[in-house]
């Protein structure tokens, strides 16, 4: 029986037919198509160049959006993780913030990065997305002069609930604190109870190892629901040597200029009670940062103060827990 024509010789003739059978490559079947000057040959080659082009548009023009994607996705999460830092205290810094800073992540050119800052209801959480028009180039032959490209990132503040060593050995009870007020950290003589003055002893009593902490922070760690056992009687010239060094570490700085790893901004446990008789135990319901201003009186009224303030730390963190101040920024999404 006779073999019937395939549809490739009947298009370009028995010679040609021979060559395409005879390839296995690509670019070989098209050099041979090149050679044969048969007129259906021309309406093949047409496609083929087509097909060509919509696969260059794909190769190139794809790996453009992915690269602009990487970078948006980087500037997102940038912006959502600087804005955070400002909550839930500060929400339209937060919001000025990530602006900003998505702003100087953006891709220069006519038509700048659309930005778009959204809070959370209870000021906890800020998303940020990012939109931004990318041009193609060989996707034009088909017709596709350009595309959007979006990422979007969100970062959530939780309240510290402890994990990370250098915590000061001063215990202050719980209550609201107001950000740039004034508070004693360790009482002098006459003020405190029972023979505490809020001197805590971490990793030890004495006076060495509570000087220690005071110069150098504990480097243990607590947690909120761990006990401390206060460390009792004035402490009035070790209080004075320990704080005496670490201002004198950064004696420049002030409650509205310094850096966040200044020896002067201390961070010390919020109890639930200091109603203690002697050396207790008492119950860590929190932490708060203050800036370490000094301290004062002589002999055995020895007190310690400072100006609170709230800010990040690394760390633990629980939506559960009480906010005294101290916060932990993570990336959800």
């Amino acid at each position: 029986m006779a073999q019937r024509p395939s549809a490739v010789r009947i298009m370009i003739g028995e010679d040609c037919a021979r060559n395409w059978a005879a390839g296995g490559v690509i670019m070989k079947t098209l050099m041979q198509i090149l050679r044969c000057r048969k007129g259906a040959v021309v309406v093949l080659m047409a496609a083929a160049v087509v097909g060509l082009t919509g696969m260059a548009a794909l190769a190139v023009d794809a790996g453009m959006l992915y690269l602009n994607r990487y970078q948006l996705a980087n500037a997102a999460d940038a912006a959502a993780l600087a804005g955070a830092q400002e909550l839930p205290g500060r929400p339209e810094q937060a919001v000025s913030t990530a602006s900003s800073i998505a702003a100087a992540n953006s891709k220069p050119g006519p038509t700048p990065d659309n930005v778009q800052p959204v809070l959370s209801k209870n000021n906890t959480a800020i998303t940020v997305t990012i939109n931004r028009n990318v041009p193609l180039f060989f996707a034009r032959v088909l017709g596709l002069n350009s595309s959007m490209v979006s990422a979007t990132a969100t970062a959530e503040v939780k309240t510290y609930t402890g994990g990370t060593n250098g915590i000061v050995p001063f215990g202050i009870v719980k209550q609201n604190f107001v950000f740039g007020q004034t508070y004693q950290l360790k009482l002098g003589g006459g003020d405190g109870y029972n023979g505490n003055f809020q001197a805590l002893a971490l990793g030890g009593s004495g006076a060495s190892t509570y000087t220690n902490n005071i110069k150098y922070g504990y480097k243990g760690t607590f947690k909120i629901g761990d006990w401390i056992l206060t460390e009792t009687g004035n402490m009035s010239g070790p209080t004075a040597s320990g704080v005496s060094y670490r201002i004198g570490l950064d004696p420049a700085s002030t409650f509205n200029n310094v850096s966040a790893n200044s020896s002067r901004i201390i961070i010390v446990p919020v109890l639930e009670s200091l109603l203690v008789d002697g050396r207790s135990d008492v119950l860590v319901v929190g932490f708060a940062a203050f800036f370490l201003e000094g301290s004062g009186g002589g002999g055995n009224n020895s007190y310690v103060y400072g100006k609170f303030r709230e800010m990040v730390v690394p760390g633990e963190s629980n939506n559960a827990a009480t906010y005294y101040g101290l916060s932990v920024v993570t990336l959800t999404k």
